[in-house]
């Protein structure tokens, strides 16, 4: 699985992709980049955008804990918005460690309607500032 993390909006908003097929290890990976990206922002509430469209095979459901069974929410985490999650098991576990782990999460079909939701839910972002660019970027080879 392919993997990249940048920020959209610098010390706020998080955004990360995923393409290609899914690994215990590689989400491990992906989980420890994040988490060690937030730390070390001096930000205390960062949101994440997390777009899934371009995942080819999703993480089965046996894989779930070895891909998370150390894994502890960041404190810094506001909310997790997961996007294009197409697999139904895939969107009902991980609704099942939102729970878990005490995070907040919601999914959306498009990176536009995350973005809409953090508009209405944080109407204190500097929008000025974000890099869209970061969102169109091609997927490195």
């Amino acid at each position: 699985m392919g993997f990249s993390a940048e920020w959209y909006l610098a010390d706020k908003i998080l955004y990360a992709r995923n393409w290609g097929k899914t690994t215990p290890e590689s989400v491990r990976k992906q989980v420890d980049t994040l988490d060690q990206m937030l730390t070390d922002s001096a930000a205390g509430s960062i949101y994440v955008i997390l777009d899934l469209t371009q995942v080819t095979k999703a993480l089965n459901l046996r894989d779930f804990p070895k891909a998370f069974g150390s894994y502890k929410t960041n404190p810094k985490y506001g909310w997790m918005l997961m996007v294009g999650q197409k697999d139904p098991v895939v969107r009902f576990a991980s609704g099942v460690a939102t729970t878990l782990f005490k995070a907040k999460q919601r999914s959306f079909n498009t990176v536009t309607e995350a973005v809409d939701f953090l508009r209405n839910v944080d109407p204190d972002i500097d929008w000025s500032t974000v890099d869209p660019s970061v969102l169109t970027r091609p997927i490195p080879a």
